[in-house]
């Protein structure tokens, strides 16, 4: 835990121990722990980033209200394995709803409630690395399943990476393998 001062605690991707005291990673995706209301101010990029929030109420604190499924709070003082519980619950219903791109067929990809405008190739690319969302698709396949060179994709890889950025999205390249499509 952290004193109010500190910014946002702690990641529930780390090694945590079980109930029965074995060691076992939690699920993924990482938990912010905020305490509220000192540090209020950091959930919305939090929220933006689509990290899931567990928030440390305050004792004598007004508890947030919230109807976010990749937001609880719990009220402190609390038992670390009440945190821990609650973290892995978090985590696995913001596993459950954790959208993944759409890809319109009529020019746009869409993203937590925006959407940007890409061409006829950068659709057809686009389609694919949404398709394995947070996977790597193999850069060679996907030329050739497009019909474009090597450097074609490239090219266009490196196009749709400026357009899709204004939706907190990135194209990373898994050197010698392919690209992956995921979350800033």
């Amino acid at each position: 835990m952290t004193t109010p001062s500190e910014p946002t605690v702690a990641l529930s991707h780390q090694i945590l121990p079980d109930d029965d005291g074995a060691d076992a990673p939690s699920p993924a995706p990482p938990v912010a722990l905020v305490r509220w209301p000192e540090e209020a101010g950091s959930i919305d990029r939090l929220r933006a980033a689509g990290t899931p929030r567990l928030l440390l109420v305050g004792p004598g604190a007004a508890a947030p209200v919230g109807t976010d499924c990749t937001e609880d709070w719990v009220r402190l003082p609390a038992a670390d394995s009440d945190v821990r519980v609650r973290s892995r619950a978090l985590a696995a219903r913001a596993a459950r709803h954790n959208p993944s791109p759409e890809v319109k067929g009529d020019g746009r990809l869409a993203f937590r409630d925006r959407w940007v405008a890409v061409s006829q190739t950068e659709e057809s690319i686009v389609a694919r690395l949404a398709d394995r969302f947070g996977e790597v698709v193999d850069g060679a396949g996907l030329a050739a399943e497009l019909g474009l060179t090597d450097n074609a994709v490239r090219v266009q890889v490196m196009r749709l990476r400026k357009r899709i950025r204004p939706l907190g999205l990135v194209v990373r390249t898994v050197r010698g393998r392919g690209y992956v499509l995921e979350h800033e």
